[in-house]
């Protein structure tokens, strides 16, 4: 197994995460539940093989993506193929940080997956092949880091209202902190959310439930015995029943399933059959 993170310099440190490399065997499993985090993602599958993206409610359904697919902000989980992440190398964007990358505002790539070929014609396979000519794991992340400062298609920027929206939601994720937002940045509400929906490709309220639930995973995944009802009332929820409700919406499981399935990555479960 080898894996590797690397966060970028900036200008880029503003708008990824990280890029990301791993390799490794086949693990036990076949398939791995994808829970939501509010953030857009690019893989590219470095075998030649298309990448298979499965419906969460009917693992039956599936689609094919090609050797390198975008991955839309959601609010919703899906299902992937863990046979093909033998060698793959991605790019995980920061809250809004896929828009200056994309022409089209991702809020239409919202809870999507798309084919990168389709988004970044030619371009996509030109980064592919520079990625599998590089000689070692590093020079691969540099080479796309470099692909990625020659593929902004807007100023490398937000809008100031969605920065400071982002910045102050924050870690604490509470819905009611979206109205105290929007009396301070100087947008109507209406005009705030259709900016923040067009740049994050989540609506506030949606992103903000979604980082909520993302601080009940935080908070339990390292935990062994879990106080449910304490953890509900610490990430803001009114009750346990109702962060059993988001739980539930977010991941199709109950709290309990993911803690008992949880593995060394936050928002992979694997599915067993």
């Amino acid at each position: 197994m080898l894996s590797r993170r690397y966060i970028p310099g900036p200008p880029l440190s503003d708008f990824i995460g990280c890029l990301w490399y791993w390799e490794g065997a086949p693990g036990p499993h076949t398939r791995e539940r994808l829970l939501p985090n509010g953030e857009a993602a690019v893989i590219f599958n470095l075998l030649d093989e298309p990448i298979r993206i499965y419906n969460a409610q009917d693992i039956a359904r599936y689609a094919d993506y090609g050797n390198a697919v975008f991955s839309g902000a959601r609010s919703d989980c899906f299902v992937i193929d863990a046979n093909q992440q033998e060698r793959v190398i991605g790019i995980q964007f920061l809250p809004g940080g896929a828009f200056p990358f994309f022409r089209m505002p991702v809020s239409e790539m919202e809870g999507a997956s798309v084919s990168l070929d389709d988004l970044w014609p030619r371009q996509a396979a030109e980064i592919r092949e520079q990625l599998l000519a590089a000689p070692d794991v590093d020079t691969m992340l540099y080479t796309l880091e470099r692909c990625l400062l020659q593929r902004f298609v807007r100023p490398p920027e937000l809008h100031d209202a969605v920065t400071f929206a982002l910045r102050h939601i924050g870690g604490s994720a509470t819905i009611g902190k979206i109205a105290a937002i929007t009396d301070r940045i100087g947008l109507s509400s209406r005009r705030f959310i259709q900016v923040f929906h067009q740049q994050v490709g989540l609506t506030p309220k949606a992103f903000c439930r979604v980082r909520r639930f993302q601080r009940v995973l935080q908070s339990v995944h390292r935990v062994g015995h879990v106080d449910w009802a304490q953890v509900a009332l610490d990430c803001g929820y009114y009750d346990q029943a109702h962060c059993i409700h988001d739980f539930r919406a977010f991941s199709g499981l109950t709290p309990s399933q993911y803690h008992s399935q949880k593995t060394d990555h936050l928002n992979h479960v694997p599915i067993v059959q």
